[in-house]
């Protein structure tokens, strides 16, 4: 005959929260705001800090991100101004004609302001800025 063995648990004995103390001898129960100040991080600042290499990481990627963006804006530019496309590109040069291209276009918007005004035709005061 096949014996039962019956296995009798004790009853669980993890410590009810009001059993365990607070920092400094308090008898109230261990918050997590203590339990995080005790770990060195404040209740505003549930994130672990960043290590160095992590640091260092996001420092070069948006850099990257910085000079891309500065890179594209040059290349518009390329693309806007006339006598640029094709070219090898200099910033300065860029920068430069671009300057430039603005001043005759800005010289240009007079003058055809001045025609329409000359022939009777009215302009509104900010399309002559």
């Amino acid at each position: 005959m096949a014996s039962s063995s019956q296995t009798h648990l004790a009853p669980s004995s993890t410590p009810s929260s009001s059993s365990l103390a607070a920092p400094g001898g308090g008898s109230g129960p261990i918050s997590q705001h203590s339990m995080s100040a005790n770990a060195g991080m404040t209740p505003a600042n549930d994130k672990p800090r960043l290590t160095e290499q992590e640091k260092k990481n996001n420092h070069i990627a948006s850099e990257q991100k910085r000079r891309q963006a500065i890179r594209e804006g040059f290349d518009r530019l390329t693309e806007l101004v006339p006598g640029l496309e094709g070219q090898g590109r200099s910033e300065s040069v860029v920068l430069k004609r671009t300057i430039d291209f603005m001043r005759e276009q800005l010289e240009e918007r007079r003058r055809l302001v001045a025609r329409v005004e000359a022939s009777g035709g009215v302009v509104s005061e900010d399309m002559k800025v």
